[in-house]
C-alpha cells in the first residue's frame, strides 16, 4: 500500500506539527515576521528587542525537519526532470476513473493521495484558497513521496517564509514561528 510509504516521511513533519502544544502568539508572529530576513539559509529577526539568529543547526534542533534531499522550490528539480512526467504522476496518484487531461482536483485522486495532499495544503505548503485543486508544486511532491526522492524540508519551510515577505501573503507557519520565540 502506497499510503505507509507516504506517511513514513511525512513522519516527522506530521508528529512536529501535532506534538506542539505551545501556545500561538499571532500579534508576535506578525513582529517577527515584520523584522525578518534570511541570510545564507539563516533567519534572523527581532521581536521587543531580542535579536533572533536561527542557523540551520539551531533551526534542526528546534523543528527536527530533515536538511537532506533535494534543494525544493516549487518547480521541478534539474536532478527530477528526467523522471518526471506530469501524465505519469497522475497516473500514480489518481484513481481509474478520473479524468487525466483537465483540471485536477483531489475529488480524483486516491484515497491515500488524498490525504496526503490534504497534509500539504494544511501543513506542509499551507494555503487559504484552492484546497480542492491539485496545483503542479503538489503534484511534483506527492510524486517525490510516492518515489522516495529525497526533499530538504528545512530548506522548503525557509523558502516558503522568504517568499512570503516577497508576496504580502499570510503568515505561514504561526506553530514554528512561537517555537522559535519560546526558545529565545
Amino acid at each position: 500500500m502506497k499510503c505507509l510509504s507516504v506517511f513514513k516521511h511525512f513522519r516527522t513533519l506530521i508528529s512536529f506539527r501535532l506534538s506542539l502544544k505551545i501556545l500561538v502568539y499571532p500579534k508576535l508572529v506578525k513582529v517577527f515576521y515584520s523584522n525578518l530576513e534570511i541570510q545564507e539559509g539563516s533567519l534572523i529577526s527581532k521581536v521587543y528587542g531580542i535579536k533572533m539568529v536561527i542557523d540551520q543547526s539551531l533551526f534542526f534542533e528546534l523543528t527536527q525537519l530533515s536538511s537532506d534531499g533535494v534543494l525544493f522550490e516549487g518547480t521541478l528539480d534539474d536532478d527530477w526532470k528526467f523522471d518526471f512526467s506530469v501524465s505519469d504522476a497522475r497516473r500514480l496518484v489518481c484513481t481509474n476513473q478520473a479524468d487525466m487531461i483537465g483540471r485536477l482536483l483531489a475529488g480524483s485522486l486516491a484515497f491515500d493521495c488524498r490525504i496526503l495532499h490534504y497534509l500539504i495544503v494544511r501543513i506542509l505548503l499551507p494555503r487559504s484558497s484552492n484546497l480542492a485543486q491539485v496545483s503542479e508544486e503538489d503534484l511534483i511532491i506527492m510524486w517525490a513521496f510516492l518515489t522516495d526522492r529525497q526533499i530538504d524540508w528545512a530548506h522548503l519551510v525557509r523558502y516558503r517564509m522568504n517568499k512570503t515577505l516577497q508576496s504580502n501573503a499570510p503568515l505561514l507557519y504561526p506553530h514554528l514561528i512561537s517555537l522559535f520565540l519560546h526558545h529565545f
